[in-house]
Protein backbone atom coordinates (compact mmCIF):
# COMPACT_ATOMS: atom_id res chain seq x y z
CA UNK A 1 0.00 0.00 0.00
CA UNK A 2 1.29 3.47 -0.88
CA UNK A 3 2.20 5.23 2.37
CA UNK A 4 3.41 8.67 1.26
CA UNK A 5 0.87 11.47 1.08
CA UNK A 6 -0.68 11.37 -2.41
CA UNK A 7 -0.01 14.41 -4.59
CA UNK A 8 -3.18 15.25 -6.47
CA UNK A 9 -3.85 18.15 -8.84
CA UNK A 10 -7.52 19.10 -9.20
CA UNK A 11 -8.39 20.74 -12.52
CA UNK A 12 -11.68 22.49 -13.20
CA UNK A 13 -14.15 24.77 -11.47
CA UNK A 14 -13.34 27.27 -8.72
CA UNK A 15 -15.97 29.92 -8.06
CA UNK A 16 -18.42 31.23 -5.49
CA UNK A 17 -21.44 29.15 -4.48
CA UNK A 18 -24.48 31.18 -3.49
CA UNK A 19 -27.08 29.22 -1.52
CA UNK A 20 -30.64 30.45 -1.09
CA UNK A 21 -32.42 28.21 1.41
CA UNK A 22 -36.18 28.64 1.49
CA UNK A 23 -37.66 29.19 4.93
CA UNK A 24 -40.78 27.20 4.04
CA UNK A 25 -41.89 24.85 1.29
CA UNK A 26 -41.31 26.40 -2.11
CA UNK A 27 -44.27 28.04 -3.86
CA UNK A 28 -43.45 28.17 -7.61
CA UNK A 29 -44.16 31.48 -9.31
CA UNK A 30 -44.29 33.38 -6.03
CA UNK A 31 -41.89 35.31 -3.82
CA UNK A 32 -40.29 32.91 -1.31
CA UNK A 33 -38.43 34.13 1.80
CA UNK A 34 -34.92 32.67 2.00
CA UNK A 35 -31.71 32.65 4.02
CA UNK A 36 -28.72 33.41 1.79
CA UNK A 37 -25.07 32.46 2.17
CA UNK A 38 -21.89 32.43 0.10
CA UNK A 39 -18.90 30.11 0.15
CA UNK A 40 -16.07 29.10 -2.20
CA UNK A 41 -17.13 26.22 -4.43
CA UNK A 42 -16.85 24.47 -7.76
CA UNK A 43 -16.31 20.74 -8.20
CA UNK A 44 -12.52 20.88 -8.52
CA UNK A 45 -12.26 23.29 -5.58
CA UNK A 46 -14.61 21.25 -3.38
CA UNK A 47 -12.66 18.07 -4.07
CA UNK A 48 -9.33 19.82 -3.50
CA UNK A 49 -10.48 21.19 -0.14
CA UNK A 50 -11.75 17.79 0.96
CA UNK A 51 -8.56 16.04 -0.19
CA UNK A 52 -6.44 18.52 1.77
CA UNK A 53 -8.16 17.23 4.92
CA UNK A 54 -7.52 13.59 3.98
CA UNK A 55 -3.73 13.58 4.22
CA UNK A 56 -3.19 14.57 0.59
CA UNK A 57 -0.94 17.21 -0.94
CA UNK A 58 -3.27 19.14 -3.22
CA UNK A 59 -2.99 21.62 -6.06
CA UNK A 60 -5.65 23.44 -8.04
CA UNK A 61 -5.70 24.58 -11.67
CA UNK A 62 -8.58 26.82 -12.69
CA UNK A 63 -9.39 30.33 -13.88
CA UNK A 64 -11.08 33.28 -12.20
CA UNK A 65 -12.05 36.72 -13.41
CA UNK A 66 -10.03 39.86 -12.81
CA UNK A 67 -12.64 41.15 -10.40
CA UNK A 68 -13.26 41.32 -6.63
CA UNK A 69 -14.82 37.83 -6.56
CA UNK A 70 -11.80 36.35 -8.31
CA UNK A 71 -9.29 38.08 -6.08
CA UNK A 72 -11.22 36.96 -2.99
CA UNK A 73 -10.92 33.35 -4.18
CA UNK A 74 -7.17 33.72 -4.74
CA UNK A 75 -6.84 35.17 -1.23
CA UNK A 76 -8.85 32.25 0.19
CA UNK A 77 -6.59 29.73 -1.54
CA UNK A 78 -3.48 31.51 -0.24
CA UNK A 79 -4.71 31.00 3.32
CA UNK A 80 -5.71 27.36 2.76
CA UNK A 81 -3.84 24.07 2.43
CA UNK A 82 -4.51 24.07 -1.33
CA UNK A 83 -1.68 25.17 -3.60
CA UNK A 84 -2.93 27.48 -6.36
CA UNK A 85 -0.81 25.69 -8.94
CA UNK A 86 -2.32 27.54 -11.87
CA UNK A 87 -5.18 29.87 -10.93
CA UNK A 88 -4.85 32.94 -13.09
CA UNK A 89 -7.07 35.95 -13.71
CA UNK A 90 -9.05 36.33 -16.93
CA UNK A 91 -9.73 39.90 -18.04
CA UNK A 92 -12.34 39.06 -20.68
CA UNK A 93 -14.72 37.13 -18.39
CA UNK A 94 -16.01 37.54 -14.86
CA UNK A 95 -15.55 34.93 -12.14
CA UNK A 96 -17.97 32.04 -12.44
CA UNK A 97 -20.81 31.60 -9.95
CA UNK A 98 -23.26 28.89 -8.99
CA UNK A 99 -26.55 29.72 -7.29
CA UNK A 100 -28.46 26.92 -5.57
CA UNK A 101 -32.05 27.35 -4.47
CA UNK A 102 -32.76 24.67 -1.86
CA UNK A 103 -35.80 23.70 0.15
CA UNK A 104 -35.97 23.82 3.98
CA UNK A 105 -34.46 20.30 4.11
CA UNK A 106 -31.49 21.28 1.98
CA UNK A 107 -32.56 19.48 -1.20
CA UNK A 108 -31.83 21.26 -4.46
CA UNK A 109 -34.81 22.93 -6.10
CA UNK A 110 -32.98 24.86 -8.81
CA UNK A 111 -29.34 25.30 -9.76
CA UNK A 112 -28.13 28.25 -11.82
CA UNK A 113 -24.65 28.06 -13.33
CA UNK A 114 -22.91 31.17 -14.72
CA UNK A 115 -19.71 29.51 -15.97
CA UNK A 116 -18.73 31.01 -19.31
CA UNK A 117 -15.16 31.51 -18.14
CA UNK A 118 -14.50 27.75 -18.12
CA UNK A 119 -15.17 27.53 -21.86
CA UNK A 120 -11.77 29.19 -22.29
CA UNK A 121 -9.99 26.18 -20.72
CA UNK A 122 -9.70 24.49 -24.10
CA UNK A 123 -6.94 22.62 -25.93
CA UNK A 124 -5.10 25.81 -26.85
CA UNK A 125 -5.16 27.02 -23.24
CA UNK A 126 -3.72 23.83 -21.74
CA UNK A 127 -1.15 23.30 -24.51
CA UNK A 128 0.88 26.21 -23.14
CA UNK A 129 0.76 25.12 -19.50
CA UNK A 130 2.38 21.68 -19.43
CA UNK A 131 5.10 22.75 -16.99
CA UNK A 132 2.48 23.83 -14.43
CA UNK A 133 0.69 20.47 -14.58
CA UNK A 134 3.75 18.23 -14.15
CA UNK A 135 4.98 16.49 -11.01
CA UNK A 136 1.73 15.08 -9.59
CA UNK A 137 0.76 11.49 -8.77
CA UNK A 138 -2.73 12.01 -10.13
CA UNK A 139 -5.02 14.51 -11.81
CA UNK A 140 -8.66 14.91 -10.87
CA UNK A 141 -10.61 16.61 -13.67
CA UNK A 142 -14.19 17.82 -13.58
CA UNK A 143 -16.48 18.23 -16.56
CA UNK A 144 -16.75 21.99 -16.27
CA UNK A 145 -13.82 21.83 -18.68
CA UNK A 146 -14.94 22.07 -22.32
CA UNK A 147 -14.67 18.85 -24.32
CA UNK A 148 -11.55 19.89 -26.32
CA UNK A 149 -9.69 20.80 -23.13
CA UNK A 150 -10.72 17.62 -21.35
CA UNK A 151 -9.77 15.47 -24.32
CA UNK A 152 -6.39 17.18 -24.67
CA UNK A 153 -5.47 16.55 -21.03
CA UNK A 154 -6.65 12.93 -21.23
CA UNK A 155 -4.44 12.15 -24.21
CA UNK A 156 -1.21 13.80 -23.04
CA UNK A 157 1.76 11.45 -23.07
CA UNK A 158 3.21 10.60 -19.65
CA UNK A 159 0.26 12.11 -17.78
CA UNK A 160 -0.37 10.73 -14.26
CA UNK A 161 -3.35 8.66 -13.15
CA UNK A 162 -6.54 10.38 -14.22
CA UNK A 163 -9.75 10.68 -12.22
CA UNK A 164 -12.80 12.23 -13.88
CA UNK A 165 -15.73 13.58 -11.87
CA UNK A 166 -18.91 14.47 -13.75
CA UNK A 167 -20.51 17.74 -12.67
CA UNK A 168 -23.96 17.44 -14.30
CA UNK A 169 -25.86 15.26 -16.79
CA UNK A 170 -25.57 17.87 -19.54
CA UNK A 171 -21.80 18.15 -19.12
CA UNK A 172 -21.29 14.39 -18.79
CA UNK A 173 -21.68 14.00 -22.54
CA UNK A 174 -18.32 15.75 -22.93
CA UNK A 175 -16.59 12.52 -21.88
CA UNK A 176 -17.95 10.22 -24.59
CA UNK A 177 -14.89 10.55 -26.80
CA UNK A 178 -12.45 10.13 -23.89
CA UNK A 179 -13.81 7.18 -21.88
CA UNK A 180 -10.99 4.82 -22.88
CA UNK A 181 -8.45 7.30 -21.50
CA UNK A 182 -10.01 7.58 -18.02
CA UNK A 183 -8.57 5.52 -15.16
CA UNK A 184 -11.39 6.24 -12.68
CA UNK A 185 -14.79 7.75 -13.44
CA UNK A 186 -17.10 9.04 -10.68
CA UNK A 187 -20.66 10.11 -11.51
CA UNK A 188 -24.28 9.69 -10.47
CA UNK A 189 -26.89 7.47 -12.07
CA UNK A 190 -28.50 10.31 -14.06
CA UNK A 191 -25.12 11.28 -15.51
CA UNK A 192 -24.35 7.63 -16.24
CA UNK A 193 -27.64 7.34 -18.14
CA UNK A 194 -26.53 10.17 -20.45
CA UNK A 195 -23.11 8.63 -21.05
CA UNK A 196 -24.43 5.12 -21.75
CA UNK A 197 -27.45 6.25 -23.74
CA UNK A 198 -29.68 4.08 -21.55
CA UNK A 199 -32.02 4.91 -18.70
CA UNK A 200 -30.79 3.38 -15.44
CA UNK A 201 -32.96 3.22 -12.34
CA UNK A 202 -32.42 1.90 -8.84
CA UNK A 203 -29.26 0.53 -7.34
CA UNK A 204 -29.20 -2.38 -9.79
CA UNK A 205 -29.36 0.14 -12.62
CA UNK A 206 -26.36 1.95 -11.14
CA UNK A 207 -24.38 -1.30 -11.20
CA UNK A 208 -25.37 -1.99 -14.80
CA UNK A 209 -24.26 1.52 -15.77
CA UNK A 210 -20.91 1.02 -14.02
CA UNK A 211 -20.40 -2.24 -15.92
CA UNK A 212 -21.24 -0.62 -19.27
CA UNK A 213 -18.87 2.28 -18.69
CA UNK A 214 -16.04 -0.11 -17.87
CA UNK A 215 -16.87 -2.08 -21.01
CA UNK A 216 -16.59 1.23 -22.93
CA UNK A 217 -12.98 1.61 -21.79
CA UNK A 218 -12.95 3.11 -18.28
CA UNK A 219 -10.69 1.17 -15.90
CA UNK A 220 -12.82 1.77 -12.79
CA UNK A 221 -16.27 3.32 -12.33
CA UNK A 222 -18.23 4.50 -9.29
CA UNK A 223 -21.92 5.32 -9.89
CA UNK A 224 -23.73 6.98 -7.00
CA UNK A 225 -27.46 6.91 -6.30
CA UNK A 226 -28.02 9.49 -3.58
CA UNK A 227 -29.66 8.13 -0.44
CA UNK A 228 -29.72 4.64 -1.97
CA UNK A 229 -25.95 4.24 -1.99
CA UNK A 230 -23.98 3.39 -5.11
CA UNK A 231 -22.34 0.80 -7.32
CA UNK A 232 -18.85 0.03 -8.54
CA UNK A 233 -17.18 -1.88 -11.35
CA UNK A 234 -13.60 -2.64 -12.38
CA UNK A 235 -11.59 -5.48 -13.88
CA UNK A 236 -12.25 -7.68 -10.82
CA UNK A 237 -16.04 -7.47 -10.98
CA UNK A 238 -18.83 -5.20 -9.77
CA UNK A 239 -21.18 -4.69 -6.85
CA UNK A 240 -23.57 -2.41 -5.01
CA UNK A 241 -23.48 -0.74 -1.63
CA UNK A 242 -26.30 0.67 0.47
CA UNK A 243 -25.96 4.03 2.17
CA UNK A 244 -26.32 4.42 5.94
CA UNK A 245 -29.77 5.47 7.20
CA UNK A 246 -30.40 9.10 6.31
CA UNK A 247 -30.58 11.66 9.14
CA UNK A 248 -33.99 13.08 10.03
CA UNK A 249 -32.91 16.39 8.52
CA UNK A 250 -30.11 17.00 6.06
CA UNK A 251 -28.33 20.29 6.68
CA UNK A 252 -27.11 20.42 3.05
CA UNK A 253 -27.18 18.11 0.04
CA UNK A 254 -25.53 20.11 -2.74
CA UNK A 255 -21.83 19.20 -2.66
CA UNK A 256 -22.25 15.77 -1.07
CA UNK A 257 -21.15 14.13 -4.31
CA UNK A 258 -17.89 16.08 -4.28
CA UNK A 259 -17.21 14.91 -0.73
CA UNK A 260 -17.83 11.31 -1.82
CA UNK A 261 -15.55 11.73 -4.83
CA UNK A 262 -12.72 13.19 -2.75
CA UNK A 263 -12.78 10.39 -0.19
CA UNK A 264 -12.92 7.78 -2.96
CA UNK A 265 -9.99 9.35 -4.82
CA UNK A 266 -7.91 9.59 -1.63
CA UNK A 267 -8.72 5.97 -0.76
CA UNK A 268 -7.76 4.73 -4.23
CA UNK A 269 -4.51 6.69 -4.07
CA UNK A 270 -3.80 4.81 -0.84
CA UNK A 271 -4.34 1.53 -2.74
CA UNK A 272 -7.73 0.61 -1.30
CA UNK A 273 -10.01 -1.48 -3.51
CA UNK A 274 -12.71 0.09 -5.65
CA UNK A 275 -15.37 -1.36 -3.34
CA UNK A 276 -13.69 0.03 -0.22
CA UNK A 277 -13.20 3.41 -1.86
CA UNK A 278 -16.93 3.62 -2.59
CA UNK A 279 -17.73 2.63 0.99
CA UNK A 280 -15.50 5.34 2.43
CA UNK A 281 -16.86 7.86 -0.05
CA UNK A 282 -20.46 7.13 0.91
CA UNK A 283 -19.66 7.64 4.58
CA UNK A 284 -17.85 10.90 3.82
CA UNK A 285 -20.89 12.21 1.94
CA UNK A 286 -23.15 11.14 4.80
CA UNK A 287 -21.05 13.15 7.23
CA UNK A 288 -21.14 16.10 4.82
CA UNK A 289 -24.93 16.34 4.69
CA UNK A 290 -25.12 16.38 8.49
CA UNK A 291 -23.00 19.54 8.79
CA UNK A 292 -24.25 23.03 7.97
CA UNK A 293 -20.74 24.51 7.70
CA UNK A 294 -18.69 23.72 4.56
CA UNK A 295 -15.53 24.51 6.52
CA UNK A 296 -16.14 21.56 8.88
CA UNK A 297 -13.26 19.14 8.15
CA UNK A 298 -14.19 15.58 7.28
CA UNK A 299 -11.13 13.53 8.25
CA UNK A 300 -10.18 9.86 7.98
CA UNK A 301 -10.80 9.49 11.70
CA UNK A 302 -14.38 10.74 11.35
CA UNK A 303 -15.03 8.63 8.25
CA UNK A 304 -13.65 5.47 9.87
CA UNK A 305 -15.67 6.03 13.03
CA UNK A 306 -18.83 6.62 11.01
CA UNK A 307 -18.20 3.48 8.98
CA UNK A 308 -17.58 1.39 12.12
CA UNK A 309 -20.81 2.59 13.70
CA UNK A 310 -22.92 1.85 10.65
CA UNK A 311 -21.30 -1.49 9.86
CA UNK A 312 -21.72 -2.54 13.48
Amino acid sequence: MRQASPRILCIGACHWDFTLQCNAEVIPGESNPVHSSRSPGGVAFNIARALSRLDCIVGLASRVGSDPDGRALIDYLAASRITATDVGEETACHTAAYTAVVDPQGALVLGLADMEIYDRLDRRYWSSRGDKLAGWDAWCLDTNLPEPGFQYLCTLANRPRLYAVVSSPSKGARLKSSLHHINTLILNVAEASVLTGQSHRGISGAEKAAQLLCAAGVDRTLVTHGANGGAWADATGSGTMAAPPQPDQSMRVSGAGDSLAAAAVAALEKSHSTEKALDLGIHASHLFIQSSDPETPITWALISAHSDINHG
